[in-house]
């Protein structure tokens, strides 16, 4: 366990408003939840692998008040700060190969939300596939990582993961393998929106929409 677990498990109360001002520094998961349903507005089921402590979650509901979701995450309890309206959400412990088993083509939406970059090298390509995979025909596919950068931005996100979360594989990617690495992952699958998420440019969002028909 890192350093944020210890941190973290002493806040009791005042956990989930220290974790998201923490978080604030580096990506505002409103905006993030608006862009989604901007680029989705017809989405009633949305699916997210590494969900965590169910942040998403609740950005997500907020914003697309009618959709179902289903939170996965390898880690235990997750969704443990989800404070909302549980009768529209489902968090689970699995991988997400055994959610594809279950429940492939039945999503409108999958996020794929800061988790790649905790993934070793040999795993990504599966995971996003297997988001991929979990999506309906011409479902959308949102893939959002930090870019490798330089600055005092990219140090501190990098100091976060490594030594306050403990995670001791994390590798940021640049730009070119982000694409590289959705293009591997979901391939036929359109680029339908690139863009940045504040308040950081390393925020990079990739938008990837499923062909509304089997390709050849």
């Amino acid at each position: 366990m890192g350093l944020g677990y210890a941190v973290r498990s002493r806040l009791g109360k005042y956990e989930p408003a220290v974790s998201e001002a923490y978080r604030a520094r580096f990506i505002d998961l409103g905006v993030l939840a608006t862009t989604v349903a901007s680029l989705a507005p017809g989405a009633s089921r949305v699916a997210e692998i590494g969900c965590g402590d169910g942040s998403m979650a609740a950005a997500i509901l907020a914003e697309m008040p009618s959709v179902e979701y289903v939170g996965i995450d390898v880690a235990d309890n997750p969704g443990r700060l989800f404070a909302g309206d549980r009768s529209r959400v489902r968090f689970v412990s699995q991988p997400s190969s055994e959610l594809v088993v279950t429940e492939a083509g039945t999503f409108d939406v999958v996020l794929v939300v800061d988790v790649v970059h905790h993934v070793a090298d040999s795993e990504r390509v599966s995971l996003l596939a297997d988001a991929a995979a979990l999506l309906r025909p011409g479902g959308l596919l949102i893939f959002k990582d930090w870019e490798r950068g330089r600055g005092a931005a990219h140090l501190l996100a990098y100091g976060s993961d490594r030594y306050v979360s403990g995670d001791r594989t994390v590798r940021f990617m640049p730009l070119e393998e982000l694409h590289e690495l959705a293009a591997k992952a979901a391939p036929g699958f359109e680029l339908a929106v690139e863009c940045r998420v504040p308040p950081r440019r390393n925020n990079v969002l990739l938008a990837l929409r499923k062909p509304a028909t089997p390709t050849a």
